[in-house]
């Protein structure tokens, strides 16, 4: 995996663990931001398994159906990166089926914990499992930061 990859991985990590600390209750609860970040953490994870960087712009950030035609076309171009069960999301996590980039312009106080808990829950699942793939194929560097 190239720097940009693990940068990917790197960053999919960190909105899914700033996501979890803005969604727990407390002084520092957010839940719209909460929700906004922890649909990029998988967004993430599955753009960090792509050996190039061409079609990310066109991929983009949800997983619609024009996602998932310019993910077909990268994977094409990177069959290995087809180990990574990256396909068909939207059937596969309707949360995150349910989650756009749009949320960051929500009103706040747009999002209640009983719909920001299961994205997390589906958005931690899915980076945890790239990530641990990944790192069982032996593709992180020694120096990766969880």
């Amino acid at each position: 995996m190239n720097q940009v990859g693990q940068g990917l991985l790197s960053a999919a990590l960190r909105h899914i663990r700033d996501a979890e600390h803005l969604a727990a209750q407390g002084a520092h609860e957010s839940l719209d931001q909460a929700f906004h970040l922890a649909g990029y953490g998988p967004e993430c994870a599955r753009k960090a398994v792509l050996s190039d960087r061409t079609f990310d712009r066109a991929i983009g950030h949800g997983v619609q159906r024009a996602a998932e035609l310019a993910l077909r076309f990268a994977l094409a171009a990177d069959p290995a990166a087809r180990r990574y069960d990256l396909e068909d999301w939207s059937s596969a996590y309707p949360e995150l089926a349910n989650w756009s980039e749009q949320s960051r312009y929500e009103r706040t106080g747009t999002r209640a914990v009983t719909v920001v808990n299961p994205l997390l829950a589906e958005a931690r699942s899915i980076t945890d499992r790239i990530t641990y793939s990944l790192w069982a194929d032996g593709r992180l560097a020694g120096g990766f930061s969880w």
